[in-house]
């Protein structure tokens, strides 16, 4: 890549055949959460070859780095995730997934690429640079684990002064920077809940116990956790999307197991409603003559954008993109990513924003992530790379 361009704009752009080369070499080989093995190794094979020092943190997957500027001051993460899905590609790319049932359908390919593209531009910089800037290839965003394995092997020692990302939106215009201050994401939390009762004969449930009823009336209380208990100024939802129990249809079973994730926009209501979904199941089966177990797997938090970190990036984009390629009128999205757990470990220092991989040509570029028609173009990666690298080099000057 070449290093004369003036401007990271013009770097990304004289860049872009090899960038789109390495996103084709990741979206052909996509690995799933905490087996991304080679894709690992691809990455530090990438950084060395921009003499950037790989940290040794005993990660299994994930790579950690860090780009020393020569003059001191701040310390800036920079986190992108790097896992796929458990998803048949259905995209017709001539660089297509290889792995049969496994394809990077949320676009972490992309995220992946900018993040090296960005690590390159800065390492040529590095004599600019005031400060440190630490990179986060993270594994395992899609199993909702994979920040807090990496927070457990010390990633934030020291714990940086901010903390930034982007993740690909194909509800935008190619190119288009979101930014939502405040409140962007929310917590996800699985729960596994299961219902006991007595099994036998489908002829006479009056000799039962009966888990299977049982847990149809559960799921309708439940339901009342959101309709009844919750302010309805406060967000929430609760899904419960398996149930499983039974092996015939006339065997009454002797358990039941429901599984369901509670989205909500704030950690005390978060924390209510889990008490609630606990308190409201055990006291229901109890009543219909059963008992049930509760297990609450917490995920993360909600994902909340610091105010002043929005601004900077408003200002670092409108710098190297342009006023016209920002976009505010944004809502906050139920969805989760784990960006938050990290985000809560720099003392809310941060944001993650959208990047629009949209082309209005191309109708297969807005259906959605992880839809398995969907394609994240390459043309996308010059702003991910000018939008990253740009906030960088403006924080550090700060």
């Amino acid at each position: 890549m070449s290093n004369t361009c003036t401007g990271v704009m013009d770097w990304a752009v004289a860049a872009y055949p090899e960038l789109c080369s390495v996103r084709e070499y990741l979206h052909r080989h996509p690995e799933l959460g905490h087996q991304e093995q080679q894709t690992t190794s691809f990455i530090c094979e990438m950084l060395r070859s921009y003499d950037i020092p790989i940290l040794d943190l005993g990660l299994s997957t994930g790579v950690a780095a860090k780009i020393s500027g020569d003059h001191p001051g701040k310390l800036l993460a920079i986190r992108e995730d790097i896992d796929a899905l458990p998803i048949q590609e259905a995209t017709g790319l001539s660089f297509s997934s290889q792995a049969t049932g496994i394809s990077h359908a949320c676009g972490h390919d992309i995220h992946t690429t900018a993040l090296l593209g960005c690590a390159q531009y800065l390492a040529q910089q590095r004599h600019q640079l005031h400060g440190e800037v630490l990179l986060i290839f993270q594994c395992a965003e899609e199993t909702c684990d994979g920040a807090q394995s990496m927070l457990k092997k010390g990633i934030f020692s020291p714990i940086p002064d901010g903390i930034i990302g982007f993740h690909c939106a194909p509800a935008l215009p190619l190119g288009t920077i979101g930014i939502l201050p405040g409140i962007c994401n929310a917590s996800c939390d699985t729960i596994t809940i299961t219902v006991s009762g007595t099994g036998g004969h489908g002829a006479h449930p009056e000799d039962c116990v009966d888990p299977i009823v049982m847990s149809a009336g559960l799921l309708m209380q439940l339901q009342t956790v959101i309709s009844r208990n919750n302010c309805a100024t406060d967000p929430s939802v609760l899904t419960f999307g398996t149930i499983s129990g039974g092996t015939a249809p006339n065997i009454i079973p002797n358990t039941v197991t429901l599984c369901g994730t509670l989205r909500t926009f704030d950690d005390s209501v978060r924390h209510a409603h889990l008490n609630r979904i606990c308190q409201l199941s055990r006291d229901f089966c109890v009543a219909m003559g059963g008992q049930c177990t509760v297990a609450i797997e917490k995920g993360m938090p909600p994902l909340i954008n610091e105010p002043k970190i929005c601004e900077q990036l408003e200002s670092s984009v409108k710098r190297v993109l342009g006023a016209k390629k920002i976009n505010k009128n944004l809502k906050p999205s139920m969805g989760s990513d784990d960006f938050s757990c990290l985000l809560n470990a720099c003392n809310n220092h941060g944001a993650q924003f959208l990047l629009g991989t949209a082309i209005e040509s191309k109708p297969n570029t807005s259906l959605g992530l992880h839809v398995a028609e969907n394609i994240f173009p390459s043309e996308t990666l010059p702003y991910g790379v000018s939008a990253l690298a740009q906030f960088a080099v403006d924080f550090l000057s700060l």
